[in-house]
């Protein structure tokens, strides 16, 4: 399953891609999220609670971030298990600028390319697991704005 898409934030684009790439951070935004270790930089594992249809329970997914490009790009690794199922996903960034200085805004371009196998991936042919990966992605997108903002930045559609 391949998805993609973009968003604005009123933020420079140094401080959203700190933000994008600090596992303590980022994991604090993703959905449904129930544990997060953090090994180092640029390697975390996260229990999330999954619920498809009558399967429910918790998949466990070891995260790896790899070729960081400050400020413009970065790639995340994962491979899960859970649910009698496996998951591997590389999901992927670019930053792009589009502010003047004193009004910073970056444009978030994003991509996931995500594989999944055993009971699972039952739901796929339906269409339902591409509806809920698309909700979760609105789900994270939104707390990525709500974290920004806290810190002290903005965000625009």
């Amino acid at each position: 399953m391949r998805l993609d898409g973009q968003f604005t934030v009123n933020a420079a684009q140094a401080d959203v891609y700190a933000f994008l790439t600090d596992p303590a951070t980022v994991s604090r935004h993703m959905p449904d999220v129930k544990n997060v270790v953090i090994e180092d930089t640029d390697h975390f594992t996260v229990t999330a609670r999954v619920g498809i249809s009558h399967i429910k329970g918790d998949v466990v997914m070891k995260l790896a971030i790899k070729d960081r490009q400050p400020p413009v790009s970065t790639t995340v690794v994962g491979k899960g298990t859970g649910l009698a199922s496996a998951v591997d996903m590389v999901t992927s960034f670019t930053l792009e600028s589009t502010g003047a200085t004193e009004m910073p805004e970056t444009v978030v371009h994003w991509r996931g390319d995500v594989t999944i196998s055993g009971k699972l991936a039952a739901f796929g042919p339906q269409g339902l697991m591409d509806r809920i990966a698309r909700k979760n992605i609105d789900t994270f997108i939104e707390g990525i704005r709500s974290g920004l903002r806290s810190s002290g930045e903005g965000v625009s559609p």
